[in-house]
């Protein structure tokens, strides 16, 4: 364990954090499946496809504040790394009064939107009203948690992602209690899982200013305080995260949208189960990911380039031994997954899941090059080029559903395409150039470690299918867990380096 100055980088820290943000994620993701599975057994696909619409529609929303709220996380961590106390105060004075002429502006277009949304989409006339309603309170929900966003770098700063996830837990645990009392109680209808959402993240979001304001006092409005300077500068740097968050909006969320155009209802739901899996993996590894983002930051600041380098290394690793153990027998037991889950109906869910899963061997060996971009301030090179990427992307789906008929698939299709060659081309070249290491290093320490566990496993899965399908639960359980034991295996006795192995002697004679 080193720490600079203020800010603590400790091995064991971030993985305990990171430890933390999987599983509160695991525990969402598990509610999650569970109520789609409950919703699309008991109401229509029309009735069902709201839900998706007005969750694609609020994905934008970010856009309206991450020019204000893209790097103050950033600024405040190394602010506080420097011992520079008397500047945070300054920061979140700067930021905080164009956030709150941005919120109003936002909260009134957004209701107007939600107030006439059947002219915009195809909405089912019965199901104009919960539209409407659902729209109108996320809307003010969102609003709310983009105001606390600037206090809520104190867990950043305090590296307190435990805490936070606790907290999420609480959150999730609240959303769920209320979500079966609403289903179980008033019936299955679409609207509860809004209801539920806004009320469990407003407590969440007012409990969670509290409580960064205690972690870090300095986190505070002042008189006085505001800085024209320091609001350009928060705003030139939320610029480019706001063109990489327009870049994401339109890799995954806009396939709705445009679904919901071209395609059927049956078509946006199966797209949406698909892009679930993808953004709930990637989220996953994202907030486990997201703890180093104070550490990143620390290093750079304090010019410690050969542990930034080796810690970016080591993170594309263990994202790819995370997500290939869920993306590969994904891949090889979609079909079976999804008869079993949601029946025949929705059967081109299974070819959009795979679509997505197969995307992982090329992201998942750069996680740690977004946090990386931003602690090293390359936001511009990163944030421009994904963008660029995702919008030829966007092109690309739009012909897929204007002149073929392959629907979900089409739009799934094309984001695979553009995603896979974006990272060859471009991605994989700019992380090695940032943390300035070559290819080599990156095929030895993290794409043949990384793959290896997936391999070895695949042919296990594969092997098992070709002799008889899963066809029921329980068999699709036994035969994962197979796999998922010379998963583990490989991995432990192969593919650990020996700091890793080391560390894993100490945490075993602990045990």
């Amino acid at each position: 364990m080193t720490e600079h100055k203020n800010i603590i980088i400790s091995k064991k820290l971030v993985a305990i954090n990171s430890a933390s943000s999987v599983l509160a994620k695991a525990l969402n993701v598990t509610v999650l499946l569970w109520m789609y599975q409950y919703l699309l057994h008991r109401i229509t696909a029309e009735e069902f496809v709201v839900l998706p619409i007005v969750t694609s529609l609020m994905v934008f929303a970010p856009l309206f504040f991450s020019f204000f709220t893209g790097g103050i996380s950033r600024y405040v961590v190394e602010a506080y790394a420097k011992g520079d106390f008397a500047r945070i105060p300054i920061l979140i004075s700067s930021i905080f009064p164009p956030l709150v002429a941005v919120g109003t502006i936002f909260l009134v277009g957004g209701a107007a939107f939600a107030l006439n949304i059947e002219k915009f989409l195809n909405i089912a006339p019965e199901m104009v009203s919960s539209a409407q309603s659902m729209l109108l309170l996320l809307v003010a929900s969102f609003t709310l948690q983009m105001l606390a966003l600037p206090f809520l770098s104190g867990f950043h700063v305090r590296q307190r992602f435990i805490e936070l996830n606790l907290f999420g837990i609480a959150r999730d645990l609240m959303r769920m209690g209320l979500l079966l009392f609403f289903l179980l109680y008033f019936g299955p209808q679409v609207i509860w899982v809004v209801i539920a959402t806004v009320i469990s993240d407003t407590i969440y979001s007012i409990t969670l200013i509290v409580r960064a304001r205690f972690l870090v006092p300095e986190l505070r409005l002042q008189r006085g305080k505001f800085r024209w300077h320091q609001a350009k500068e928060l705003t030139s740097f939320g610029l480019w995260t706001t063109i990489g968050r327009l870049g994401g909006i339109m890799y995954t969320n806009a396939a709705t949208i445009l679904l919901n155009i071209y395609g059927t209802a049956v078509d946006v739901t199966c797209y949406h189960i698909g892009a679930t899996f993808y953004r709930q993996i990637d989220s996953t590894v994202g907030l486990a990911a997201q703890t180093l983002q104070p550490a990143l930051t620390a290093m750079y600041a304090l010019d410690d380039k050969r542990r930034l380098a080796e810690t970016v290394l080591r993170g594309g690793r263990y994202a790819s031994w995370i997500t290939l153990l869920v993306a590969t027998p994904l891949v090889i037991y979609s079909d079976s997954f999804v008869h079993l889950y949601l029946g025949e109906e929705y059967s081109q869910a299974s070819m959009v899941i795979i679509l997505f899963m197969i995307i992982y061997p090329f992201t998942s060996p750069m996680a740690l090059l977004p946090l990386t971009a931003i602690a090293t301030k390359q936001v511009k090179a990163f944030f421009s080029a994904a963008f660029i990427f995702q919008f030829f992307g966007l092109i690309l789906m739009v012909a897929f559903l204007s002149f073929t008929e392959l629907g979900a698939i089409g739009a799934t299709l094309s984001l695979t395409i553009i995603t896979i060659l974006a990272q060859i081309l471009f991605f994989w070249i700019l992380c090695l150039k940032i943390i300035d290491r070559s290819f080599s290093d990156l095929f030895r320490r993290v794409l043949v470690p990384g793959y290896s566990p997936a391999i070895a496993a695949g042919i296990v899965w594969i092997s098992l299918d070709l002799n008889k399908q899963p066809e029921s639960w329980n068999m699709l359980i036994a035969y994962s867990v197979s796999g998922a034991l010379v998963y583990v295996a490989v991995l432990l006795g192969f593919c650990l380096n020996k700091g890793e192995r080391a560390d894993l002697k100490k945490l075993m004679a602990r045990s």
